[in-house]
């Protein structure tokens, strides 16, 4: 299994190696610690968002509602420690604008969970549900305001480091550990790869596919949560009607270029952290080096179209 998983990602990890010497040689400060802080922070959002992506792709699913399950975790946690609750009780506020939000996350999850392994929606549509009303009830939780705040232990999620490089590097490194061996050494992965693989012949085979899928989509929308908690973290403020917009494409894109394949049966977690920072070292390297945006965009389209297209040779 492990020599498996290695052939597939030999590809991605040389033409990782390539990104990195051509940016050494070619991008000015490079290997900067501030330029390396900068690519790690602006990464981690979007890995951890597709790790939670890459389980649903593996089910056989597709999650579209996980940027705006980021607006309401993000709106969420101001209200709490900015409350008269929470600045009478810092620690306890701190503490509950990051677990309840989490919470509120695990249950937009069930709700996608519960509507396509129990009522037997199309999971785009499912989560196209929450993809539109999830930003509007963010909205009206913050009466569509910019909310800012000075919160130093709060915004530690987002400007703190750890051995030099920022804080939630880590926690995308320590997810994609877990997530890796959740996946490889746990019956929940078994029946998740067998779910996505053939769901009929899980059936068959006695698999609890509707609770599968219930953890599933409740995983990928509480990472979704967390990802939104960093954000506002970051900027010190949190804004309900850009935060997480079109993460869901980058957690797709980064999943699909790190091989999981959207036909499902396979969650190469350890692959979608490469994905997502070979996709953010692409970007990086082609502003750092004068490309404009709008290239910059076209060429990411392509990469994950050359993905997509090796994806279905290897079918074949």
């Amino acid at each position: 299994m492990i020599g498996r998983i290695d052939r597939r990602m030999q590809g991605l990890l040389l033409a990782l190696a390539v990104l990195i010497v051509l940016n050494v040689v070619v991008t000015p400060n490079f290997l900067n610690m501030r330029s390396l802080s900068v690519n790690v922070s602006q990464v981690a959002t979007i890995a951890i968002v597709a790790l939670g992506m890459t389980l649903v792709i593996a089910s056989g699913g597709i999650d579209l509602s996980v940027g705006s399950v980021m607006a309401v975790s993000g709106a969420l946690a101001p209200i709490i420690f900015l409350s008269g609750w929470g600045q009478a009780n810092p620690a306890l506020g701190l503490a509950a604008s990051i677990v309840l939000p989490l919470m509120v996350a695990a249950l937009c999850g069930l709700f996608n969970g519960a509507l396509i392994a129990f009522v037997g929606v199309q999971p785009i549509i499912a989560t196209l549900i929450l993809f539109i009303s999830g930003r509007g009830i963010a909205q009206v939780l913050t009466s569509g305001n910019l909310q800012t705040f000075t919160n130093p232990s709060f915004t530690w999620l987002g400007t703190g480091r750890i051995l030099g490089l920022p804080v939630q590097g880590w926690i995308a490194i320590v997810l994609t550990l877990v997530l890796a061996w959740i996946v490889r050494r746990t019956v929940y992965g078994r029946y998740l790869l067998a779910v996505g693989g053939n769901e009929r012949a899980a059936v068959l085979a006695g698999v609890p596919v509707a609770r599968v899928k219930l953890a599933t989509y409740m995983i990928a929308a509480t990472l979704a949560g967390l990802a939104g908690l960093i954000v506002v973290a970051i900027n010190s403020a949190s804004d309900a009607a850009r935060i997480g917009q079109l993460m869901e494409l980058d957690a797709i894109a980064a999943a699909v270029v790190g091989g999981a394949a959207l036909s499902g049966g396979r969650a190469p977690v350890v692959g979608t952290l490469l994905g997502a920072v070979f996709i953010q070292l692409m970007g990086y390297t082609l502003i750092a080096n004068g490309t404009s945006d709008e290239m910059t965009l076209i060429v990411t389209a392509a990469i994950i179209a050359v993905a997509v297209w090796l994806q279905s040779g290897r079918r074949r």
